[in-house]
């Protein structure tokens, strides 16, 4: 009876499993129910900003289920640094359906997908009625908080190469796929380096035939071995 009501809501608009996000997988059937009950499918689109202040959707969260979106920290000069990368298992926003709202977070949509869209007054008040379903979620907002603490200290401790070889592992996990459409532009951004730095570890990982690249993509030839790249000792110097 869920499926049919699912296919009976997206009819002529999106189709998205509701249970394809982990976080709603991991939640009670009842629960689940209820949820999906103030929930709409919706789609991401490529470099879309989201839960921005002041814009239309600053009061949503996101279920994503398929769309991959980058967590930046933006300092007041508007520098910014990726500290981590969203995917099917996560949600977005979900600290203002908990009363909290980091003002120097931003989430951008890296690769297009779709995503359940709840208004987080809605889901704060069900979060509140069902304590079972704020489980989940803690748990969840826990285990980002440790991704990003171990991103973070790996700007300071790991040089360029080991770090890009753990983004492009992490891209690979998020987004379920070998073939990342990422520029390296857009790497060196992520990475808060210059894109020389990329351009040069790029090349000795792909010397060791861990991954090819070009214009606007690239290709993961090893995961194995690029993870154990990722894992390696940082050869920065003090």
């Amino acid at each position: 009876m869920q499926n049919d009501t699912l296919l009976h809501r997206t009819a002529g608009c999106i189709l998205v499993n509701f249970s394809s996000n982990g976080l709603i997988f991991q939640l009670s059937n009842e629960d689940r129910d209820r949820l999906q009950q103030i929930c709409q499918p919706v789609a991401l689109s490529e470099g879309q900003s989201l839960c921005l202040a002041g814009s239309d959707d600053a009061d949503r969260v996101y279920f994503l289920s398929g769309a991959c979106v980058t967590l930046w920290v933006q300092a007041e000069n508007k520098t910014r640094l990726a500290v981590g990368l969203l995917g099917t298992e996560s949600a977005v926003g979900l600290g203002m359906a908990l009363g909290q709202n980091a003002t120097q977070l931003r989430y951008e949509v890296q690769r297009a997908g779709h995503a359940w869209q709840v208004p987080s007054a809605a889901l704060q008040q069900l979060l509140k009625s069902h304590p079972s379903m704020l489980w989940t979620m803690a748990r969840f907002l826990w285990q980002m908080t440790h991704d990003i603490a171990h991103m973070t200290a790996s700007v300071q401790y790991d040089d360029v190469q080991t770090r890009l070889a753990a983004w492009l592992v992490l891209c690979a996990q998020r987004s379920g796929s070998l073939q990342l459409n990422l520029t390296h532009d857009q790497l060196a951004r992520m990475l808060g380096v210059r894109r020389v730095s990329v351009t040069l570890a790029a090349v000795a990982l792909k010397d060791m035939g861990l991954l090819n690249y070009k214009r606007g993509s690239v290709d993961i030839l090893d995961l194995a071995a690029l993870s154990q790249q990722a894992q390696a000792k940082p050869h920065k110097s003090t």
